[in-house]
């Protein structure tokens, strides 16, 4: 055998070869959407919000892949000499992180600042499982025990709200999930804000945006309101009336055919399980839905 030649020169690149196989997919983390889809890794900066109360004394929990910013009270409403002012219970402005019967004063052109104890109230939601007293509470922890506590969360995801119109949960739009189902409420009202007379005292009180997460309510229940005065007392005021959305069957909006008869005049009666289960089929259902896909939704069927 004869000697080992010199070592030859490289020989040209050859051809690209095919696209390999799809990779599975990774293992979820904390940057996953609702529904285990992985979103672009980076900075997670598309962040949105929203707040959930729990209309009880425990302090709800944040959806699947969210995260709590902070807990605190379900604050609903404040009403000053005629001039009311409601908190989407769908926003973060919604939920303080403590109570205080009167968080808020009142400041003129020469910026002097004061309380007008006579007509400054606020407003919060009630823990349904407290008792209600029947005179006021003038101690503050007392108050607070009976006050709704509420979360506020960030999460990855767009939030909408949708309503059916019907008793059927409606399906979310093509590309997000839901994060919970509910009944579709629309405002609260202070009918009487003298607690003498309707007419005397007047009303207050704002519509929730239909497109806000506040507006779909995970359980059917009439909400009961704490009004707190400056003068540092609260009490339950129970003339409050409670706007829903009505399901209707085929574009009826009548109950018996006749005008202004829907079929809701008793529809917080609670005396009777089949009554109340009865009302509900005229209540709208609703979905919250939160974004999983980067791809434009598609629309419901």
């Amino acid at each position: 055998d004869g000697e080992y030649g010199e070592v030859g020169e490289n020989g040209d690149v050859g051809d690209n070869g095919k696209q390999g196989w799809q990779g599975d997919h990774g293992q979820c983390t904390e940057t996953c959407s609702a529904n285990d889809k992985s979103l672009r890794s980076g900075c997670q900066c598309d962040t949105h919000i929203l707040t959930m109360h729990s209309q009880s004394k425990h302090v709800p929990q944040c959806p699947q892949h969210w995260t709590s910013l902070w807990a605190g009270y379900s604050f609903i409403l404040i009403y000053e000499n005629g001039v009311s002012m409601l908190q989407d219970p769908g926003k973060a402005g919604s939920c303080m992180e403590a109570f205080q019967p009167a968080p808020f004063m009142t400041c003129d052109r020469d910026e002097e600042c004061g309380k007008h104890f006579r007509t400054e109230k606020s407003v919060w939601l009630a823990a349904e499982e407290s008792e209600a007293p029947f005179g006021p509470i003038k101690d503050r922890e007392v108050a607070e025990s009976h006050v709704s506590r509420c979360n506020v969360c960030m999460g990855p995801s767009v939030v909408q709200t949708v309503h059916s119109f019907t008793s059927e949960v409606p399906q979310c739009p093509g590309g997000f999930d839901p994060l919970w189902t509910g009944y579709s409420y629309l405002m609260s009202i202070l009918d009487d804000l003298s607690m003498v007379t309707p007419i005397a005292g007047g009303r207050a009180g704002q519509g929730i945006p239909t497109n806000s997460p506040g507006s779909c309510s995970p359980v059917f229940q009439t909400p009961s309101f704490l009004e707190c005065l400056s003068a540092g007392y609260c009490s339950y005021n129970r003339a409050f009336s409670d706007y829903w959305l009505q399901a209707s069957t085929e574009n009826d909006t009548t109950g018996n055919g006749q005008p202004g008869d829907s079929g809701l005049s008793e529809i917080y009666d609670t005396t009777s399980i089949q009554i109340r289960e009865k009302r509900l089929e005229n209540v709208s259902r609703c979905a919250v839905c939160a974004k999983t896909s980067r791809r434009n939704g598609n629309s419901r069927k």
